[in-house]
């Protein structure tokens, strides 16, 4: 087999000889930080500590709706009277809306005008056919309900206390 590398003159292997090997230069450090990763580090904590803020605050501006939904719960499985549970549904209802509105908008409010606010607050809550009937039956204990408006309007008073506007 013939050899494929060709003979190099003696200058050649001279001059090859004082050659120095190449220096590969050290690779590139984290330190010192460039500015835009500081500033993108800056960014990204921003939105951190924003995020943590705005999420914190909601909670504490919604904590009276919890409240009022573990109310709700309790007290509609304490009891078995229908009409009763009404009566404890519209009491969290009003109190609810007065811890939301003020008490000079909402205390005052009875019958239609009471399920008008209602309905005004909470646009997107669809109510109940048989809303008003129930509420009108805790002053008239004799007047009929039907056991689905009783669900009903229980199930819309839970979503209201859920999804009221502030």
């Amino acid at each position: 087999m013939a050899n494929l590398t060709p003979e190099l003159s003696p200058q050649l292997q001279a001059a090859l000889s004082r050659l120095n090997d190449i220096v590969v230069p050290p690779p590139v450090g984290w330190w010192p930080i460039s500015d835009s990763l500081i500033a993108l580090f800056i960014g990204i904590g921003g939105i951190l500590i924003g995020s943590t803020w705005y999420f914190l605050n909601q909670r504490k501006q919604n904590q009276y709706r919890r409240q009022a939904q573990s109310l709700f719960d309790n007290a509609i499985a304490q009891s078995d009277d229908p009409r009763r549970q009404l009566q404890i549904a519209n009491q969290l209802l009003k109190q609810v809306a007065i811890t939301s509105y003020g008490r000079k908008q909402v205390a005052a409010l009875t019958g239609q005008d009471w399920i008008y606010f209602l309905k005004q607050n909470a646009s997107y809550v669809q109510q109940p056919d048989g809303l008003e009937a129930c509420f009108a039956s805790l002053y008239n204990p004799n007047q009929p309900l039907e056991p689905q408006d009783i669900q009903q309007t229980l199930d819309y008073v839970k979503h209201w206390i859920k999804g009221h506007h502030k």
